[in-house]
């Protein structure tokens, strides 16, 4: 069960630096730090605190590499195939009821987790491995 929990909370991290990166949300924002900080404690309870960190590192490099990519390709879309498209008329956004921004932000994390398509890196999850030690150095223990 710990290693299963273990991979479940590096891939949360992943995702999350992700959508932290992606977005282009600063490290400072209350709501980023204090998720972060949550994450970092269950990854202390676990053992595997220097995973996660490094899953939330590199989701966030690779969130706002990927960010840039695409804005690259629709400025390069746009110059292409500005004449030929017709300008749809912007729909007013339904109103919102009045939320904090801590819960603005979990309610996006979430739609864009839904929406968007992760793959972890392999060596993220291979990395779980080596969490435990190996199986051979219990074999006179009783579990």
């Amino acid at each position: 069960m710990g290693k299963q929990d273990a991979k479940r909370l590096v891939k949360e991290a992943y995702e999350f630096g992700y959508f932290v990166g992606y977005k282009g949300h600063s490290d400072w924002a209350e709501w980023v730090r204090s998720t972060k900080e949550d994450l970092y404690a269950r990854a202390e309870e676990l053992g595997v605190y220097q995973l996660v960190k490094e899953a939330y590192g590199r989701g966030r490099v690779e969130g706002a590499k990927r960010r840039e990519e695409e804005i690259h390709l629709s400025l390069i879309e746009k110059g292409r195939i500005e004449g030929e498209r017709e300008e749809k008329p912007l729909k007013p956004a339904p109103p919102e009821e009045e939320r904090t921004e801590e819960e603005r932000m979990r309610v996006e994390f979430a739609r864009f987790i839904e929406t968007t398509r992760i793959l972890m890196p392999p060596d993220l999850l291979d990395s779980l491995r080596f969490v435990k030690p190996p199986k051979m150095l219990h074999l006179g223990d009783k579990e």
